[in-house]
């Protein structure tokens, strides 16, 4: 888990600027964090292996409330496969599956702005992602993963968000290599198409 885009990803989120008014002469800034890889490491102890850890969503946490105290304009954006790792995601994956997802309570907390799928998202089954997409307060991102009933994507492709004046929109995609990895039940009605042939569609819409 990192605050760093890893360079080893398969996931992208393409972020572009835009001054609402061109007239302006100040000038601005937009600081933009992104965690990616939380593997369900939502506090700092590996329940797994039963130890302390020095990294977790909870010491992000504290890094974004200094970051956003100290400027105006912050865009918060998260990478994707958060729902396979530590025992608490799993719990709430498919044991409890009634109560607020404790993924969506601790990102909702954080008040993210966007999202993107990871192939490890996907992992956990319609029942989850599906369930997931209504609980998060920001938009899932995938818009190389396409409903082959509609033809439209099955997440959102991508989002526009405005921080003080600056028009921000994030772009996101998925792995297409899913079907190579995971069983088909887990993405039914669903296929992953190329990420430049989905670039070339959206880049002129957005």
């Amino acid at each position: 888990m990192d605050l760093r885009i890893s360079i080893t990803r398969l996931l992208f989120l393409v972020l572009f600027t835009f001054i609402i008014s061109c007239s302006r002469q100040e000038k601005q800034s937009v600081t933009i964090l992104l965690t990616t890889d939380l593997h369900g490491v939502l506090l700092p102890y590996d329940f797994i292996e039963k130890e302390d850890l020095k990294v977790s969503l909870a010491g992000v946490s504290s890094y974004v409330k200094k970051v956003r105290a100290e400027n105006g304009s912050v865009v918060l954006l998260d990478n994707g496969d958060n729902l396979q790792g530590q025992p608490p995601v799993y719990y709430y994956n498919f044991i409890d599956t009634v109560s607020p997802h404790i993924n969506a309570e601790a990102l909702n907390y954080l008040d993210y702005d966007a999202g993107t799928v990871g192939n490890h998202d996907i992992e956990a089954g319609h029942s989850v992602y599906d369930r997931l997409i209504n609980e998060y307060n920001f938009p899932l991102l995938a818009a190389n993963a396409v409903n082959k009933a509609t033809g439209k994507p099955y997440f959102e492709p991508y989002t526009i968000i405005e921080k003080d004046g600056v028009r921000v929109a994030i772009f996101g995609m998925i792995t297409p290599a899913v079907p190579d990895w995971l069983p088909p039940e887990l993405y039914s009605g669903m296929e992953f198409r190329g990420m430049l042939e989905t670039a070339k569609k959206y880049m002129p819409v957005i």
